[in-house]
């Protein structure tokens, strides 16, 4: 099978624990472009915070970027926005009176602003930070500058749990709602996800989605790992991703995208080894001082 879509989940998958690209991964990213296959990067983050995370690692400027969960897809290169994916309206506004009047804290990443209920809160600030928005005060949902295509909630753990089971239960047919980390729970429009961002890619593309290879670790990525030609799952992944998934890899810590790439792209990871020992070898060891 000849792929011409490799998507890739970023936090747990195409980062390790050290918050940077293993170095086969780098090796990879190479392989598939040479090979003219289109790298996507699909995320629960926001378009500013994709750019923002793709100059960091220094992986290109042609990339395709599907935020928000697959809410928003744009190429990198031209800017166009390939597809976006509104919340109704009404749902986004039940949806956050109800999860403030749990506590929780309620986020709606827009463009390069956060609008927060608590805009002082230090996870507000993190995710502002982390993805280059200004925090502004949340409104309502009537007032914002423009619909909202992604709902963002943190808070203590089991406080989410109990979120989740909620709406699930009262808003199953409005909207999609997952966790994307431990501490991270989050809604989309109907029917948005991870794998309708790769289908609606493939839809204006042409592509055959048996042509796209996809890894990912957590909830958020169930849906991309099994509508993927060929859904992979990292070693270090929640047990209901592997399940989802037609091939489990090593971890994130250890080359677990590359050992797959390395399998149908032109490159291998000894190639990293070899890359080391001419380190290794440039590398002189200091002649002791003579003192005694």
């Amino acid at each position: 099978m000849t792929f011409r879509l490799v998507a890739f989940d970023i936090d747990g998958t195409l980062l390790g624990s050290d918050r940077q690209l293993q170095p086969g991964t780098r090796l990879g990213l190479e392989a598939i472009r040479e090979a003219g296959a289109q790298i996507m990067l699909a995320s629960g983050r926001p378009i500013p915070g994709l750019k923002q995370l793709a100059e960091k690692l220094e992986i290109g400027e042609d990339l395709i970027l599907a935020g928000m969960n697959g809410s928003i897809i744009v190429d990198q290169a031209s800017g166009e926005v390939i597809a976006r994916r509104e919340i109704d309206a009404q749902t986004a506004q039940e949806i956050i009176d109800h999860v403030l009047s749990r506590g929780l804290i309620v986020m709606i990443p827009l463009g390069e602003e956060l609008f927060a209920s608590e805009p002082e809160h230090p996870q507000v600030r993190h995710e502002a930070e982390g993805n280059a928005l200004s925090i502004r005060p949340l409104p309502q949902v009537a007032d914002l500058p423009e619909p909202a295509t992604k709902l963002l909630f943190t808070g203590e753990r089991p406080e989410l749990l109990e979120l989740q089971k909620e709406l699930d239960r009262d808003f199953a047919d409005r909207a999609e709602c997952t966790f994307s980390s431990p501490i991270y729970f989050e809604a989309t429009a109907r029917g948005v996800d991870k794998s309708s961002a790769i289908t609606d890619y493939c839809a204006a593309k042409g592509i055959p989605l048996e042509a796209v290879m996809a890894f990912g670790d957590n909830g958020n990525d169930i849906t991309m790992l099994s509508a993927a030609g060929l859904g992979v799952a990292m070693g270090n992944g929640i047990p209901e991703a592997k399940e989802a998934a037609d091939v489990v890899t090593a971890t994130n810590d250890d080359e677990g995208i590359a050992r797959i790439l390395e399998q149908y792209f032109p490159f291998s990871l000894s190639e990293v080894d070899a890359q080391d020992e001419r380190r290794e070898d440039r590398t002189e060891t200091p002649e002791p001082t003579g003192r005694g």
